[in-house]
């Protein structure tokens, strides 16, 4: 089995190297060729995209937004669908859109008999480097064991959801979960904070019970070490929460806090801050409490 990889940024590398661990052929492509550079040392094989749609039979995308998951598989000069004899079977999207997105691309890849499935992620880099992502995915219920075996290097658990599309509506509703509590947190802490309460040990304290959680986990010690080096950037969630507001207009849902914790993750990057980790969302409620 010989599987494509585009997008080697923060999740995708760990992905493509957990790949490579599991003796999986792995051809890469990206814009970044540093990035290609590293994991070809770890044995990939960097190929044009044409040289891609030819030779391998899955591809896996991991990439920023719709709009560049359209360029690489059929909208750019280059794209996987404008090569000839076209060996690819199907394509594994972890990227995170609209569920409008995933089925507008699923439609154009059935025109050429590839198979979509929108397959995003969550666990962030830290379960991407140990290969224990959680995949909730949309396809049919016959496609499902294929896709279980080509995402079992990079996966602790590979979920359908539903049929194409609703693999993103999940994630966005997992988006909606982790951004507030991250908000929720980050108001826990402040006012923690003011009181010089030891965080430390307020974490030991408090994580054993209700309040504990996976995001409790992973971003109350960078809160404490203020490290907002990311693991997921404020620019990449926020931009899951504008699709979970587009989306919700769709069907005319209302969201309150989603849309709040969106305005809030909105004023931290339009003040320069996109490039930290969402913990760092900290920062708008310590500067409107002037800490």
């Amino acid at each position: 089995m010989k599987v494509g990889f585009i997008g080697l940024g923060i999740m995708g590398k760990p992905m493509v190297e957990n790949l490579l661990k599991a003796n999986v052929t792995v051809l890469v492509n990206d814009l970044n060729k540093e990035a290609e550079h590293e994991v070809v040392m770890r044995g990939a094989n960097a190929v044009s995209v044409q040289q891609m749609a030819q030779q391998a039979d899955y591809v896996i995308t991991s990439l920023p937004n719709g709009a560049i998951v359209k360029a690489v598989l059929y909208s750019g000069e280059d794209a996987i669908l404008k090569q000839t004899d076209i060996k690819v079977k199907a394509v594994v999207d972890t990227s995170s859109l609209t569920p409008n997105e995933s089925l507008e691309i699923s439609k154009v890849l059935e025109t050429r008999q590839v198979k979509y499935m929108d397959a995003p992620v969550s666990g962030g880099e830290p379960l991407a480097i140990t290969g224990e992502l959680s995949v909730m995915i949309g396809c049919a219920k016959t496609d499902l064991p294929e896709v279980q075996k080509v995402l079992e290097p990079i996966a602790a658990s590979v979920i359908r959801v539903g049929d194409v599309g609703a693999g993103s509506v999940v994630k966005l509703a997992n988006q909606i979960i982790v951004n507030t509590n991250i908000a929720a947190l980050s108001e826990a802490v402040v006012l923690a904070k003011k009181f010089d309460i030891d965080l430390a040990n307020m974490y030991e304290a408090i994580k054993g019970g209700l309040a504990g959680s996976s995001v409790m986990d992973a971003k109350f010690p960078k809160m404490i070490e203020e490290d907002y080096q990311p693991g997921g950037t404020l620019n990449i969630n926020l931009k899951d929460m504008k699709n979970v507001s587009s989306t919700a207009d769709t069907v005319g849902l209302t969201l309150p806090i989603a849309n709040q914790v969106k305005e809030i993750y909105k004023s931290e990057v339009a003040h320069g801050n996109g490039m930290n980790d969402h913990s760092g969302i900290i920062k708008y409620f310590e500067n409107i409490n002037n800490m």
